[in-house]
């Protein structure tokens, strides 16, 4: 072999470079997955676990094993992932939740239900990943879970706790609708008929849960300030003069009064101070307009407005219903939300909407 043939077997300083910046590379490489290892092992109040699609583990952390109670040796390769779920429904809420993974090629977080080792239920908050193969296809999912059953049991404890707190106000606030009838025994039931109304309508607009809710307590009580008018004019056989209906004018800002600093979770007391505002600011008592008035207002003003002509007064008969829809509908836009004159209109119109019976006054509230 000559001189020229043994030099050309020799490294050129490109190869020495591309050899040096190889193991570079694979040293960085090797760094950062013993890193990443390091970070897995001791994430040990966080459960991290990889599966195969036919669900059997590959890999079980040590938050797993904290968690869970399974050491990685009883589980990696020998038992498959529902060995943590704890019932049949919790298999099928993970079954779909993987089809969905597959099919989607996207992660999913999940709350499930699952049990340890000695039995004991738990709930875990999940990140569900897919995981891929060289061919790009998926050949597994990565969860990433964290128990969240201290936060699901004080949750719990937190609802019980409103809904007894929800039923306590309840009943203070239909206590205070007995006292007002009891002043104003021909307007028996004309709350909770307006409530019930105001409460169909705000369902229409489609608000929200607890802002229906608002408006059907506040229209229970929205003529709480009558307790201040005294009960002759209330129960009056004749249409009131000027100088007697300006006290009943006064109830809303009474109520307001009453009402003010009473924390409820909805605006009670401004929604009870406006229920006789009308948008183009001829109602009462500050004239407000347009976007002034809190919405659920407008919708008690609605409900208020029908069930009352509706209904028999000493000095006069109850009017047609049609008559009190004509009502509504002449002075939309003028004295009504038009959307919520609408709302109303289609509830008598299309739904059948009806108002329960109304109950005859007892003579000895007289």
């Amino acid at each position: 072999m000559n001189k020229d043939n043994i030099d050309s077997k020799k490294t050129s300083p490109e190869q020495k470079e591309l050899v040096k910046e190889f193991e570079k590379t694979k040293k960085t490489l090797e760094e950062t997955n013993k890193f990443l290892l390091n970070i897995l092992e001791s994430s040990s109040s966080v459960s991290i676990i990889s599966t195969d699609l036919e669900q059997n583990i590959l890999y079980w952390n040590s938050g797993a094993e904290n968690i869970f109670g399974f050491k990685s040796e009883e589980v990696v390769g020998v038992r498959k992932i529902d060995i943590i779920y704890a019932d049949a429904s919790t298999i099928h809420q993970v079954q779909k939740v993987r089809k969905q993974i597959i099919k989607t090629e996207k992660g999913m977080n999940c709350e499930l239900k699952q049990v340890t080792k000695n039995g004991r239920i738990l709930w875990s908050r999940m990140t569900l990943t897919p995981r891929f193969g060289k061919n790009g296809k998926i050949i597994g999912i990565l969860g990433i879970g964290e128990d969240i059953t201290e936060h699901k049991r004080a949750d719990a404890e937190l609802r019980d706790t409103m809904e007894k707190l929800r039923k306590t106000l309840t009943g203070i606030i239909h206590a205070t609708e007995m006292i007002i009838e009891t002043r104003d025994p021909y307007t028996a039931g004309h709350q909770r008929r307006v409530a019930t109304l105001a409460k169909a309508i705000a369902k229409k607009l489609s608000l929200p849960e607890i802002q229906v809710e608002g408006v059907y307590m506040v229209g229970v009580i929205h003529d709480l300030g009558k307790i201040s008018v005294p009960a002759e004019i209330l129960s009056m056989p004749r249409r009131l003069t000027e100088a007697e209906f300006n006290l009943i004018k006064n109830h809303p800002k009474a109520g307001y009064d009453i009402l003010k600093n009473i924390e409820f979770p909805w605006p009670v007391a401004d929604i009870v101070l406006q229920h006789h505002e009308r948008i183009n600011g001829s109602g009462y008592p500050a004239g407000l307009e347009g976007n002034d008035i809190i919405l659920e207002a407008k919708v008690l003003a609605v409900a208020d407005v029908v069930e009352s002509m509706v209904s028999h007064r000493p000095y006069r008969a109850s009017f047609p219903l049609k008559r009190a829809l004509g009502e509504i509908t002449q002075n939309r836009e003028i004295l009504y939300d038009p959307d919520i004159v609408d709302c109303c209109l289609e509830l008598f119109n299309k739904d059948n909407f009806q108002f329960e019976e109304r109950e005859e006054p007892s003579p000895l509230l007289g």
